[in-house]
């Protein structure tokens, strides 16, 4: 026969119970680093309306130990045992914003108090509140919590005491004693620099500040970013809840601004911007964290009220959340410009972004739909600055090209007017009679043009007539006399219709876009005949190398014709339209 135990505690209603070995989940083994136990406990001044809080790594009974001491509300007793020692506790979902400065509160999961255990074995806890003449002073010794009792076990006398010389009027300050890692310097400047960027200094600068004092004079002081206005580029943007995109660009001086509809964003309304510094950082900038091949001034973070979500931005493949490194080298991909150079913020907010929801571990943001479409905005973002900067470095090279090759055609141009040849004066008298001839038959003025072809992939040119439409590399290929060419393309489908350009016409020669269809030098005159030399990127590859064309007084050097690219290779030390050293190799 069963027995049910009536008279034992088994009849009493079941109640949960919370062994001693908590803090230690909640501290060392949920908690990533020692770095992510600091944020914490700053995070925690920010939650209590302080305008700073000071971290002290100083030396205490011949060990380091860290100081972390605030100027916020401090807690009163009642405050130490329904607050500070309740663990999760409501008080911070119901009251989300802090009651003097109503800053959107950080802490919600109750986690931050045992961060402390992360950090050290021995904690003192110093806490006064505005109006109190004495300070109450909690201890607590981490290692003494036995896995096998429960926690209520423990006691924790609260002491009255009075406040030490310089201490604050109000606020709380968490002394850490033994440490559990040896903290070197390289692990402070880590810590440094990503306080740095815990709260956005450009969101609340003036009423937040971090202050850091170590054994290194030149770690100590208020951290700040230093890349403000340094930025080559700057782009702007917001997108509200109903799909209104505004962008701003900056660049060279000038502003544009930009401004579309679009569909109503899953992740809600968002701001942010990206910074580029096209020159480079230099070696008084750049953060570097500790780590010679970081640079942790650089990333795209994102901030949800105003404070910094870990580890997007950060170095390394777990920030690389715009997929950077992971994409940057394979074929095709969208992002062109230098990571490293790259700075930025998005802005988020709790109660505007509710999809937008934190991982269980509070590290990171969960990978719902409406992160992953937030992650796709923000690459759109990217690559419209990856693009710009393009744009620009190809006018550059361009411009670069101009006064060079117009360099090289100079002494071109010379040899041609000491030219004395009949052959020439025979061939633009043909070519003129045959023109007269066709306007005389045709009573028009604008004789029809193909139309520009260019391959993606082999990087050749062909004509096309105005009423057809290449699909396939040197399909429907027709030569200058505008019969159909013979040559055979690489049967490639990435192609693309360019702008037909007046050859030698002032569009050519002011446009610098234009260089890279043709480029002409100073006329020559042969036979008291002008003629203009030229370099003719709009040739093909398989075209000839060279030609005279009496009936445009043109004498055109192809551009793309692979002798072109060597000489110009050897001369030059540089390829132009993508040719690889490879395929020069192979052509030598």
């Amino acid at each position: 026969m069963l027995d049910t135990g009536s008279n034992t505690d088994f009849d009493k209603p079941l109640t949960f119970r919370t062994g001693a070995a908590m803090p230690s989940r909640l501290g060392s083994q949920q908690l990533r680093d020692e770095i992510t136990a600091v944020i914490e406990l700053v995070k925690n001044a920010y939650d209590a309306d302080a305008s700073s809080v000071r971290l002290d790594f100083r030396e205490s009974d011949g060990e380091l130990a860290l100081r972390i001491q605030d100027d916020g509300s401090g807690m009163t007793r009642q405050d130490l045992h329904e607050k500070w020692a309740w663990l999760a506790t409501e008080n911070k979902v119901r009251e989300a914003r802090s009651p003097l400065l109503k800053r959107r509160r950080l802490g919600q999961k109750g986690v931050g108090r045992f961060a402390t255990e992360k950090l050290g074995k021995r904690l003192t806890l110093r806490t006064r509140v505005a109006g109190q003449s004495q300070v109450l002073e909690v201890r607590f010794q981490w290692d003494e919590l036995a896995g096998d009792r429960e926690l209520t076990s423990y006691t924790y006398p609260i002491k009255a005491k009075k406040p030490e010389p310089l201490e604050d009027e109000h606020g709380t300050r968490l002394d850490i004693r033994q440490l559990r890692i040896a903290w070197k310097k390289h692990n402070v400047e880590k810590l440094r620099a990503q306080l740095a960027r815990l709260i956005d200094p450009e969101e609340t600068s003036t009423d937040f500040a971090i202050r850091l004092f170590t054994p290194w004079p030149e770690l100590d002081g208020r951290l700040e970013n230093p890349l403000l206005g340094k930025e080559t580029h700057l782009v702007s943007f917001q997108i509200d809840a109903d799909g209104h995109e505004e962008t701003r660009i900056n660049r060279n001086g000038e502003t544009e601004r930009r401004e579309a509809q679009v569909a109503p964003p899953p992740f809600g309304p968002i701001r942010g911007r990206l910074r580029y510094f096209g020159q480079g950082l230099t070696k008084k900038d750049a953060g570097r964290g500790g780590d010679s091949d970081a640079d942790w001034n650089m990333g795209v973070r994102i901030f949800r009220d105003g404070c910094r979500v870990r580890p997007y931005g950060e170095p390394g493949p777990e920030g690389d959340w715009l997929q950077f490194y992971r994409t940057r080298y394979l074929k095709g991909s969208r992002f062109r410009l230098k990571p490293h150079y790259l700075e930025g913020a998005i802005h988020l907010s709790r109660d505007e972004n509710p999809a937008i929801r934190d991982t269980t571990s509070r590290e990171g943001l969960e990978a719902n739909e409406a992160f992953r479409s937030l992650l796709a905005f923000v690459q759109d973002k990217v690559v419209l600055l990856s693009d710009l900067l393009q744009e620009e470095e190809q006018r550059e090279e361009r411009s670069r090209l101009q006064q060079r090759y117009k360099t090289a055609l100079d002494p071109l141009t010379k040899g041609l007017g000491q030219v004395k040849s009949n052959e020439y004066r025979s061939a633009v008298d043909a070519a003129d009679a045959e023109v007269r001839r066709g306007l005389a038959t045709k009573g028009d003025l604008a004789p029809s043009r193909n139309a520009h072809w260019e391959c993606n992939e082999c990087r050749d040119s062909w004509k096309v007539p105005k009423d057809l439409t290449a699909t396939l590399c040197r399909e429907y290929s027709v030569g200058r006399d505008g019969k159909p060419s013979q040559k055979a393309g690489c049967g490639s489908s990435d192609i693309r219709r360019k702008e037909n350009l007046q050859r030698g016409g002032p569009q050519a020669l002011n446009d610098l876009n234009a260089i890279g269809d043709v480029l002409a030098g100073s006329p020559a005159y042969i036979s008291g005949i002008q003629v203009r030399p030229l370099i003719d990127w709009d040739m093909g590859e398989q075209d000839v190398e060279a030609e005279v064309r009496p009936e445009r007084r043109e004498m055109a050097i192809n551009g793309r014709h692979p002798a072109f690219r060597i000489a110009d290779r050897l001369d030059g030390n540089q390829t132009i339209e993508g040719t690889s050293f490879e395929a020069i190799r192979a052509v030598a």
